[in-house]
């Protein structure tokens, strides 16, 4: 378990302290969170929350209140952006996130995350127990930051109930047939910095797995062996068709 303390952020030093350390951590890219902009969101409801050790911010979490068409009547708060430079801290960040969502009457939490990320998707389907439901090509647009640089940013929005008790997920089995299996590649980060145009292959293969399956009502519930994406319809959907 992380040593670092969770706190909300609740002075202008926070503020500024947390977006400068956004910056650090998507170096060389757009501001990701803007002073103003999480000064005014804070104002009226929204999360931001930095996690430091021996004084200095290792973790932070910035999001703001919405709603979904798709579940209709219920109070999201959509986490934006979450980071960490020690382990342990995002996991900690996140059970801080949903502690604050059940004390304000939250009823998910969404984000999005670059599918093509497998630890990414071991963290959110495995540890976390989010569901995958919409897939969103280019959502920001081409990104500049040296970690995403030349790669369009498409994006896996995902569904994090607050409402269902989850205990924790083992790691989806091969023995486990799903219905549909979306291999992803293995690092990457590392791959486009050494091959841009085989990383933008593979965000053509799983775009075009993953875009339509999701509009069809699959939904990305684990990933199996930790190498491939697991998408399997509710069984309220498969009555219905």
């Amino acid at each position: 378990m992380t040593q670092a303390k969770i706190q909300l952020v609740s002075t202008i030093a926070d503020t500024e302290a947390m977006s400068a350390f956004f910056m650090q951590v998507w170096a060389d890219g757009p501001e990701v969170v803007p002073f103003d902009l999480a000064l005014a969101v804070q104002h009226v409801g929204g999360y931001s929350a930095i996690a430091k050790l021996n004084g200095q911010i290792v973790g932070a979490s910035f999001g703001f209140q919405g709603a979904l068409d798709s579940h209709p009547g219920q109070r999201i708060l959509h986490s934006h952006v979450t980071a960490a430079t020690v382990p342990g801290v995002g996991f900690a960040l996140k059970q801080h996130q949903k502690q604050w969502a059940i004390e304000n009457d939250i009823d998910a939490i969404t984000w999005t995350f670059d599918p093509l990320v497998r630890r990414n998707s071991v963290f959110n389907f495995e540890k976390l127990g989010a569901v995958g439901i919409e897939y969103l090509p280019n959502f920001y647009g081409t990104m500049t930051d040296a970690i995403n640089a030349g790669d369009d940013s498409d994006r896996l929005f995902v569904y994090w109930s607050m409402r269902e008790e989850f205990t924790g997920a083992a790691e989806t089995q091969a023995a486990e047939v799903p219905a549909i299996l979306v291999e992803l590649p293995e690092d990457i980060e590392s791959l486009r910095k050494t091959n841009l145009t085989e990383a933008r292959e593979w965000r053509a293969r799983v775009r075009a797995e993953l875009e339509p399956a999701l509009a069809e009502g699959y939904r990305v519930t684990g990933i199996l062996n930790r190498q491939s994406l697991v998408l399997e319809k509710s069984a309220n959907q498969k009555e219905a068709e």
